[in-house]
Order: structure tokens, then sequence, then C-alpha cells
């Protein structure tokens, strides 16, 4: 039997009046009072016109493999692969850097995520760009992986010195120069410091333009303390053992944007010898070179360097043994060309010139300027796998040669130098004999294509190589070198004029302006 319905009569239910909430009160002024749960706030989503403002472009989630077609691998490592695709929408060529997932408990590797966050908010034609992410979610036979996908470059400067068929100008390095310090001073200028600069991670693509690639040791400094009040200190486990500066070497973990400077400075002497200047075997050896190319520290050279941790490293009863960098290239290059390199290879990092200095060095305003990029030659594709691994293709025509042009007279002034303006000293480029380090010739030389120690598979400079830095770093992957005796022909013409330099004259910052410069006392130990 259904139960009576209620009358729909019924007085209405009393109003119960809601409880007084209690007002905010600072509890720094009354501890006694209430406090209240902060409300999150979730963070308010660009618009698309303050993204592109502020990053130049628009990260919009991720994308579908399915949209790459992938053609060819540029190098592996540890971490992933990288391989040359082509974007099927766009028909635009493109390199994927996989990073493989070995244990997804522990998440993505700490280089990766700050290689991407870093990436995404650089901005300069000098740097690489991430052009988009891929996510592909783990399997059953597969695990996750996380694709980065850049552009792809014809070349890395590794591959490029490795290629007997590459002749490199002095005006041609002189522009490699140029767009090398202009991107590490913008990432100097924005706090960031790369950690592993070396010929195997400069990107240099057939139209001229080259760019600063593999960001997974990469990090923003401060050279002030942190939110305890301390002083703040890095890693000094980073930078290939070829590339790493003496500071590091002898265990300094408080350091700035002249941990690169040094990185420099030895890919500048290499595009001119055409191998690595310090090739060091261990930590030990490698201080050596050091030694016997930039001097002993001292007192006067290098205030404070017995008060680092590894300062017994350094041999006692020579302190009068000074640098020999401007003997050793002596036949190479010019006299600015030696006191620009010096200066980068200073032993104490408080007297390494600065990225921002060194682009205003004279060495850019004399003859030969900086090349043409339009007048380079087009070289056929020399990543530092490729040479390792297969060598030059053969059946090959040969690259195409400079276009002659007008050399602009002196940028400060004074007759040109030689019959029909100035002209380059000879180079041998590693074509010709060995080095000379002092008195008599070296020892015994390495065969041909063992002048790279292994450093495990390389990455072809978007870096997934192994793990940088650890100890067991020791440069490149295996190369091959020329070794056919002959001189490179004449240096070309083509060159960009310059202005002539006013007296005191600086360059002005380059990329994003806005930014306040790191500034700091004198780097204590």
């Amino acid at each position: 039997m259904p139960l009576p319905k209620p009358p729909h009569n019924l007085p209405p239910k009393p109003s119960v009046p809601p409880k007084p909430v209690p007002a905010a009160v600072d509890p720094r002024q009354n501890p006694n009072a209430p406090h209240l749960k902060a409300k999150r706030i979730l963070p308010l989503r660009r618009p698309r016109e303050q993204e592109r403002a502020a990053f130049g472009r628009i990260f919009q989630g991720c994308g579908d493999i399915n949209d790459y077609d992938i053609t060819k691998k540029l190098g592996e490592g540890t971490f992933g692969e990288v391989h040359k695709a082509t974007h099927k929408p766009t028909g635009r060529m493109v390199a994927l850097k996989r990073i493989l997932m070995h244990n997804e408990k522990e998440g993505m590797p700490i280089t990766a995520l700050r290689e991407i966050k870093i990436l995404k908010a650089l901005k300069h034609e000098n740097v690489i760009e991430v052009l988009d992410m891929l996510v592909a979610r783990s399997t059953s036979r597969d695990p996750l992986t996380i694709t980065m996908v850049f552009p792809y470059m014809d070349h890395d400067l590794a591959g490029l010195l490795d290629n007997e068929r590459v002749k490199l100008w002095p005006s041609q390095i002189k522009l490699y120069m140029k767009q090398l310090l202009e991107g590490t001073e913008y990432m100097h200028r924005n706090h960031i410091l790369h950690r592993d600069m070396k010929a195997a991670n400069l990107l240099i693509s057939n139209t001229g333009n080259l760019r600063i690639a593999d960001f997974g040791l990469a990090r923003v400094f401060d050279q002030g303390v942190d939110w305890k009040g301390r002083e703040r200190k890095y890693t000094n486990c980073v930078v290939t053992r070829w590339y790493r500066p003496p500071e590091l070497l002898l265990g300094a973990r408080l350091y700035g944007g002249e941990v690169d400077m040094w990185g420099v400075g030895c890919v500048f002497g290499e595009m001119f010898s055409r191998k690595p200047i310090l090739p060091g075997t261990s930590d030990a050896d490698q201080l050596d070179k050091i030694w016997e190319l930039c001097g002993l520290p001292s007192q006067i050279d290098w205030p404070d360097w017995d008060k680092l941790p590894g300062h017994d490293l350094v041999p006692r009863g020579n302190a009068n043994k000074k640098s020999r960098v401007k003997e050793k290239f002596a036949s190479h290059c010019e006299p600015e060309t030696l006191d620009l390199m010096e200066k980068m290879l200073k032993l104490d990092p408080a007297q390494r010139i600065t990225a921002l200095d060194a682009l205003d060095h004279d060495y850019f305003w004399i003859d030969p300027m900086p090349a043409d990029p339009k007048q380079l030659p087009k070289y056929e594709a020399s990543h530092e796998l490729d040479r390792r691994h297969h060598g030059p293709p053969p059946g090959l025509p040969p690259p195409q040669q400079h276009v002659p042009m007008q050399i602009p007279p002196r940028g400060r002034g004074g007759p040109p130098r030689g019959p029909g303006g100035w002209q380059p000293p000879p180079v041998s480029w590693h074509n010709g004999p060995p080095l000379q380090r002092g008195g008599g010739p070296r020892g015994p030389q390495p065969p041909r294509n063992g002048n790279r120690p292994p450093y495990g598979p390389g990455g072809g400079g978007y870096g997934p190589g192994p793990q940088h830095g650890h100890g067991n770093g020791h440069g490149h992957g295996r190369g091959h070198h020329p070794g056919n005796g002959r001189a490179p022909p004449d240096a070309p013409r083509g060159s960009i004029p310059l202005p002539a330099k006013p007296v005191g004259a600086s360059l002005q910052p380059m990329g994003r302006q806005g930014v306040p410069p790191p500034t700091g006392p004198r780097l204590q130990y």
C-alpha cells in the first residue's frame, strides 16, 4: 500500500544564519589570530600575443611523431639518439633528439629538464632553437620516450675539422668566432652557463649560420648568495675534459661565464690547428698540458690559486714558466689573433676576457673581415658520427670555391700588407708537419684516426651524448684527420667590410634587452 503524500502547505524551514568568518589578521601583529588557509591561485594562461612577445614563438602542447619521416641517424648516447627527419606537413628538415626513459620511477633526467627549460626561454640566431616536443607513452615493449625537435644543421664544427676536403679560411674562422661570441654573450647576459663548450656542440649550416647546441649541462647562474645567505656553489664535474678550464680541474665550485670562455679559446685554437689543442688522457695529464701551453700559476698571474682544493696538483719549483700560446700559433695567426687567443686562455678566471670584450677586440676590426656567408662554399654534410664511422663519401665533386671580392682597407688605418693588399701567412692546418712545442720534434704520433680519444658515441651537437663531465669524458669520438702534406690555397677575398673603429668604441649588446648583466665581486674560492 503506497504511503500518503505529505501536504503541500507545510511551513517553511527556519533559516539558519551563516557562521561569521573571522577577519584575516596579520599573524606578525597578533600571534593569537586565526590562520586562514591560503587559496591556491592557478597561473593564468598567457594570451597568444604575450607568449609570442615573450618567447618569439608559441608552445601548444606536443606534436605527433607520425608527422615526421625519420631518414638517418646522426648520433647516439646514454640518454638517447638523434635522427635526421622530415616534417611531412611542411617538408622541413629537422633533427629529432629522443630522450630514453630508462627508469620511469625516477622521472626525466635533470639534464633534459634543464635543457628544455633553458631552450624554451632563449631566443637568438646563434643558439639552437627547440621547435616542438613529442611524447610517446610507454607500452609493454617500449619505454616512455620524449623527443625534442630541432632545426637540422648541415654540419658540426668537429665534423668539418675532421673532413680533409674542408679548408677553413681566416675570414671564415673569424665569421664563426663572431657568431660564437655573440651567442655566448647573449647566454651570459641572461645568466645562463653552457658548461660544455666544444667543437662537437657547435652546429653550422651551409648558409654560414653557427648555433650553440647541447644544453644538457647548462644551468642558470648567479654570483650572489642563495636564500640562506650562502655563496652559490656549482659542481665542477662539467665540461668535456679537453675543454675544461684549470680552475675546475683544481676543484673550484664558485665560477661564472669564464668557464665557457676557456672552451671558446680552445675551439678558437682548434680551428687553426685542425685538432684539439689540449688532448689530455686524464685529469692530471690535462693539467700538465695546460701548464705546458699556458704556463704555471703564480701569485702575480693567478692570485689565490693555492687556496683551491686541488692546489697540490700544481708542480712546484718553476713558477717563472710563462704562456706559450703565441709561440705555438705564431706561424698560423696574426698578432691580433694571438692576443685574443691568449686572453681567452688566461689561467686566472678573473683575468680571462669576457664575451662582450672579445667582440670589441681588434681581431674583428682588421683584415680579413668576417667572410660573407653568401660566398662560403657548400660542403657535404659533415657530422662527427659520419666522419668517425664512414669517412668522406666517395666520388663527390670538389667543393664550391669562393667568389673573389675586393678587400676593403684596414679598419684601423695603415698601409696594406704585402703586394695587392693584406695576405695572411701560410697556414698548414695539420696538413703539413706537426706543430712544434719547443726545440725539437714531438714524440710518437697517434694513428691518423686516433687523434680524438674515445668519448663514447657523440651526439652530433644536438646532445644525447654520455654523462658529460663526470670524470670519464675525454673529448670527441674518434675522427679522421688529413695528412696529405699540402698547404691550402691562398685565402679568399670575400669579406664583410666594417667601418673604421673609432677610439673607445664598443659593441652594443645583442639579443634580448632589459636583462641586467651578472654582477659581483671577484671570485673567492
